[in-house]
């Protein structure tokens, strides 16, 4: 009986952590639908051309620190703070939402409306990527899990130049912003931004062939 117990315990307490798992995700899913979908979609994939930001298969541990940003004030976006209003997504309700979205496919770009290009010059792009990106964000764009960046596959350009407004103006905080945006010209920042949507040619083929 020692035995047995020996080894049931042991893939009990893995079932039990599975099925955790498992309602944080359906949990998730069901204040996804009742918070987010209006504006970021019903399968995470943004909306409004990147007004609002692909969030589906976007990391897990990134989606919880901004959504905690948020909560708390740390970063300032207005169709966010209803959300938050009379104790709205606790902790663990963020959790699960995170989850809920980090399981998501990411979607093909050009099914969402995320356009193939834009203008800027993509060895310029590259070059500067190279520098100053993929230390972070790695050589396919996909974030790294030990640096705390999100992915920038798949992300509406509208959304990503945004983001890169907002640090160089010190609207959101970057720990590089001003070397990486305070000095940097138009042209650097439309080749840069050409470069991470030419990385979205591996999700589209993915998406073809999963």
């Amino acid at each position: 009986m020692t035995a047995f117990l020996c080894l049931i315990l042991p893939l009990l307490s893995t079932l039990a952590a599975l099925s955790a798992v498992a309602g944080d995700i359906t949990l998730g899913e069901q204040l996804y639908r009742a918070e987010c979908a209006k504006c970021h979609g019903e399968q995470g994939q943004g909306g409004k051309g990147g007004e609002y930001p692909r969030l589906a298969g976007q990391r897990d541990d990134y989606i919880q620190l901004q959504l905690k940003n948020f909560r708390d004030r740390k970063r300032q976006n207005k169709p966010m703070l209803p959300i938050f209003k009379a104790g709205k997504l606790r902790s663990s309700e963020i959790e699960a939402v995170s989850a809920y979205l980090s399981s998501l496919p990411i979607p093909d770009p050009a099914t969402v409306g995320v356009p193939a290009e834009v203008g800027g010059d993509l060895e310029f792009g590259f070059e500067l990527y190279e520098r100053d990106c993929i230390l972070c964000h790695g050589p396919d764009g996909r974030g790294k899990e030990e640096k705390g960046s999100p992915q920038l596959i798949a992300q509406y350009p509208r959304y990503i130049a945004k983001q890169m407004a907002d640090f160089r103006n010190e609207e959101r905080e970057h720990e590089y912003a001003d070397k990486m945006f305070g000095e940097a010209y138009e042209d650097e920042l439309d080749a840069l931004l050409a470069y991470v949507l030419s990385l979205n040619h591996a999700v589209a083929e993915t998406a073809e062939n999963p």
